[in-house]
């Protein structure tokens, strides 16, 4: 398919032994919303926030000797309907419903050719809610070494999951925008321990995707909260190191033999 194509090319960095069949890593990132429209040849394909965490997991991986790929998640990554009504809010849940089957899908073909590779899944914003919503079908892969949730719109304070920026800092349950409508927004059941376990949610406080305030005057707080939502990208990627020791220590996934062929009966 394509974004494999791309992982193959553009993407595929590492060390000495360039663009593997099967590297050690495979990094899989969903771009945010609008980040996939005339942007969708930028950045990799996943918009800014991914690519760069991307190109500092690789860098780091690469310093102990591993070889990473990457590929971006194909799909529609519509712009959030500010002032939309409900067929264009209908509209973007959609996309979010396709992001979150292109990824199967993609984690699926991955795997399959490359049995033996670790894999990370990432995403930002709407793009962390296309993985969230994999995660617990993920849960059973053995080649899931860890996933990367940036300003979730699914993010739930309570999930098991390795928690950073100031939003985690504050007292309350404000959730991520999706899980404040759960039903018409098909946000998903917390997540198990034993894959939260292996996931980085990064919030900042009074983001608006992530950190909902239901009570907030849309009016007064957008400018200042869409500034909280798109800091991001200019920060200091702190939640690289943390996912390259998630993945440093999730065993490899182990390949099983081929069953033995039986040597042929003389004679017959």
């Amino acid at each position: 398919m394509g974004a494999l194509a791309i992982a193959g090319s553009a993407l595929a960095t590492g060390t000495a032994a360039a663009e593997p069949l099967c590297p050690d890593v495979h990094w899989i990132g969903a771009a945010g919303s609008g980040e996939r429209g005339p942007e969708a040849t930028q950045n990799g394909g996943m918009g800014p926030v991914m690519y760069r965490s991307y190109l500092n997991f690789q860098q780091r991986a690469a310093a102990n000797g591993q070889t990473v790929t990457a590929e971006p998640v194909v799909y529609p990554a519509t712009e959030v309907p500010l002032d939309g009504g409900i067929l264009d809010w209908a509209g973007f849940i959609g996309s979010v419903d396709q992001g979150a089957g292109a990824l199967a899908n993609q984690y699926a073909t991955f795997v399959q050719r490359c049995p033996g590779s670790k894999v990370v899944v990432a995403g930002y914003s709407q793009g962390a809610m296309v993985v969230h919503r994999n995660l617990a079908a993920l849960d059973v892969s053995p080649n899931l070494s860890a996933a990367l949730l940036i300003a979730d719109g699914d993010r739930r304070p309570e999930d098991p999951t390795l928690n950073l920026g100031t939003a985690s800092l504050q007292p309350g349950e404000r959730l991520g925008v999706a899980q404040d409508w759960p039903i018409l927004a098909h946000a998903p059941a917390p997540l198990p321990v034993t894959v939260g376990s292996r996931t980085i949610s990064s919030c900042e406080y009074g983001d608006p995707v992530c950190d909902y305030d239901p009570d907030s005057d849309d009016d007064e707080v957008s400018a200042r909260a869409i500034a909280i939502h798109t800091s991001y990208a200019k920060g200091d990627y702190s939640w690289v190191a943390p996912l390259n020791q998630l993945v440093s220590m999730a065993p490899a996934p182990v390949v099983p033999l081929p069953a033995p062929v039986p040597a042929p009966i003389p004679g017959v």
